[in-house]
């Protein structure tokens, strides 16, 4: 299999447009505490919203650059509107015509790119530290051809929906009552 050598930079673009969220505005955000909590935007009005926010495009890619350690990478792709998120991740638009959507994803969730990038980042503080943009975009990678990469991405998606379907099925089991049942335990001598 032939590999191609690219700049993280060749493959993505940032996208850096701020939005200053209007009071009486309805806006979707996405932030690092929505990440944490079942990966679920926030429904929330412009007026709760204390500060400037990235602009969040249709597909593309949020990178998460505090604390890259904890691998907060949301895939977005949906053509709501209002959507906003939080400036500690950098909004990555996928060149589709270099590198698959759902591959460049589980590239970028990858031990090695979060393990380079956790020597990379700068403290601001014991607990916070944050990745450089220039640092992230100048990491090289290698990419297969498209047509494996696309294999590759949705293979991998597939595994990670079945996960996901399990998740859901599991946390509609009954759980067991332990406390209705006596153990006997027996030693063998």
């Amino acid at each position: 299999m032939e590999l191609k050598k690219y700049k993280l930079g060749e493959i993505v673009k940032l996208h850096t447009i701020t939005i200053s969220p209007n009071s009486g505005t309805i806006y979707k955000l996405y932030s690092l505490p929505s990440f944490d909590n079942g990966m679920q935007c926030e429904i929330v009005d412009g007026n709760y919203i204390q500060s400037n926010k990235f602009s969040v495009p249709n597909k593309c890619i949020l990178f998460n650059k505090l604390n890259v350690r904890f691998k907060r990478v949301w895939r977005i792709s949906n053509v709501d509107t209002n959507k906003l998120c939080s400036t500690e991740f950098l909004p990555l638009i996928v060149d589709e015509n270099i590198a698959d959507y759902q591959y460049l994803y589980y590239l970028l969730i990858s031990d090695g790119i979060t393990n380079y990038l956790c020597g990379q980042n700068t403290n601001t503080s014991g607990s916070h530290k944050r990745i450089d943009p220039n640092d992230f975009l100048n990491i090289n990678v290698f990419l297969p051809s498209k047509s494996t990469q696309k294999q590759i991405g949705k293979l991998l998606s597939d595994i990670d929906n079945k996960i996901n379907l399990n998740h859901a099925l599991n946390q509609n089991l009954p759980t067991l009552d332990r406390s209705l049942r006596a153990v006997e335990v027996h030693h063998a001598a």
